[in-house]
């Protein structure tokens, strides 16, 4: 839930969503650690997720689009009875065959209703997180009963509960846990860390001493200033875990052999009152308009000649989630994919170097199922070299109302776009823009060029004739799942059909 404008040097600075460098915010959200490591390496400025957590999590860990994988658009709900299929092959295995050790720390959400979808049952050595995909940040628990847990592949099950965590906050817990690991972590063996933090999600949560660092920055005597306030203090809390993450491995020094990468999962949710910003990019999170989906992201290569990167340099090649997989397992690692179902991502470690360019041209950002009728109430949307096609479905009257949005602290903030006008082409409600010249999606093109959007629309069905079906279509909520159920009384495995 990490919104373009949520991080330091996109905020009132150049780049590719704001090539004019105006200002974006008068209350700037301070992020010295990822910004330092961001300039110590390769921003990504033409980089995208997916619009909401489960499909983008899943995107990275399979090298797979989600209507390859069937895990999205839909995020998987904690009482639905599925995971990701085990016919995928996730990135911590193909680590694991390349020698390394592997451990994960933070947020699942790929499925827990058997222990096979279980992240230790995936790849990871160790495991130290919750199942779920949102907790309170203190008790670790939601709808009342506990998510939080340690496992290890020597583990059957999820491993046990992690009640000691109880009262601490969840970035700090995080924080700690892979200090933990990289201090135990025997450095002759390379390794493989995942920190899923949690922040800066909902619920709104943090700790007073944040709170007080931005009382007199950012305004908060109405609701929607208290929220932004509230979300300044959670991106600090999470930069200082950063921070002590990296302390960690300079202390073993490791920090000059290690490869790091920095995601979000989606763009900042804005419209129900979580007070992020994604500011000048129009749309928010569960919208596939560029507020959405593109992320903010960056890659530092290491410092000694293990794996180098340039310092101080941004990309512009295109690239998506599902990049990472291919990228570090063949660029970094030296590993195979081979194992894998047919990968949808790209290995850019060449492109990152500036070597070559990219061979990625073309994403999808959410597609229905082979047959599903488009424009039908699902949306589909891809991106074709410089120019995105947006099918918003049934909800398009709704959609064409998603407009830019300004952090709350700014009370006249210039340049808000207008609306851009929804376009029929051959039946279908759809627009068209050219991303690179409009990033904020002001125009749609499609008025005047409906030649450029047949083209894009036969790229979208040729595609299509190759997804899969949501798999939250074919599940309901399942009693079965309720913590109650279980004798520890804590959300885990409950028994489900494995796919």
């Amino acid at each position: 839930d990490y919104g373009w404008n949520d991080i330091g040097y996109h905020q009132n600075q150049k780049n590719s969503a704001n090539p004019d460098g105006g200002a974006t915010t008068n209350a700037v959200v301070a992020t010295p650690t990822l910004d330092g490591l961001a300039h110590g390496g390769v921003r990504l400025e033409n980089y995208y997720v997916e619009y909401v957590c489960s499909p983008t999590r899943g995107a990275i860990m399979t090298g797979r689009y989600p209507s390859h994988t069937g895990i999205g658009p839909e995020i998987i709900r904690n009482d639905r009875a599925y995971g990701m299929p085990t016919k995928e092959v996730f990135w911590p295995e193909l680590m694991k065959d390349a020698g390394y050790a592997t451990h994960m720390v933070g947020k699942w959400h790929l499925g827990f209703c058997d222990n096979k979808y279980l992240p230790n049952h995936r790849g990871f050595d160790t495991f130290a997180g919750y199942l779920t995909g949102a907790e309170d940040y203190y008790t670790h628990s939601i709808a009342g009963f506990l998510d939080f847990r340690n496992a290890s592949r020597r583990t059957a099950g999820p491993g046990a509960p992690a009640t000691g965590a109880v009262g601490t906050y969840s970035s700090v817990v995080f924080a700690a846990e892979a200090s933990r690991v990289i201090g135990a972590h025997n450095a002759s063996v390379p390794f493989f860390l995942y920190i899923a933090f949690q922040s800066v999600h909902e619920p709104m949560q943090a700790p007073q001493a944040y709170l007080n660092r931005y009382a007199q920055v950012i305004p908060h005597a109405t609701a929607e200033g208290r929220q932004r306030w509230v979300k300044a203090a959670m991106v600090a809390a999470m930069d200082d875990a950063v921070a002590d993450v990296v302390g960690a491995l300079k202390a073993r020094a490791m920090f000059e052999d290690t490869v790091i990468i920095f995601s979000t999962d989606n763009g900042a949710p804005m419209l129900q009152g979580q007070g992020g910003s994604n500011f000048p990019l129009r749309g928010w999170k569960a919208t596939p308009w560029e507020g959405g989906v593109r992320g903010a992201a960056f890659i530092r290569g290491t410092d000694s000649a293990l794996a180098p990167l340039p310092k101080n340099a941004v990309n512009m090649d295109l690239m998506h989630a599902s990049d990472w997989l291919p990228t570090v397992v063949r660029g970094v690692a030296g590993g195979s994919t081979a194992a894998c179902q047919a990968l949808d991502g790209h290995d850019q470690w060449a492109a990152l170097q500036g070597k070559v360019n990219t061979t990625r041209d073309f994403i999808v950002h959410t597609m229905p199922g082979a047959g599903a009728p488009i424009d039908k109430g699902f949306k589909a949307v891809i991106r074709s070299g410089q120019y995105k096609l947006l099918i918003p479905g049934g909800a398009h009257g709704g959609w064409a109302k998603v407009y830019q949005k300004a952090p709350p602290e700014w009370a006249d903030p210039p340049g808000v776009l207008p609306t851009p006008v929804v376009a029929e082409v051959d039946g279908v409600a759809l627009y068209v823009f050219d991303i690179l010249a409009d990033p904020t999606e002001a125009v749609n093109l499609a008025q005047d060029d409906p030649a450029l959007a047949r083209r894009l629309l036969g790229e979208l069905r040729r595609y299509q004739a190759t997804a899969v079906p949501d798999l939250a279509l074919a599940h309901s909520s399942d009693p079965a799942s309720s913590p109650q159920h279980r004798r520890d009384k804590t959300w885990g495995p409950y028994g489900c059909a494995v796919l």
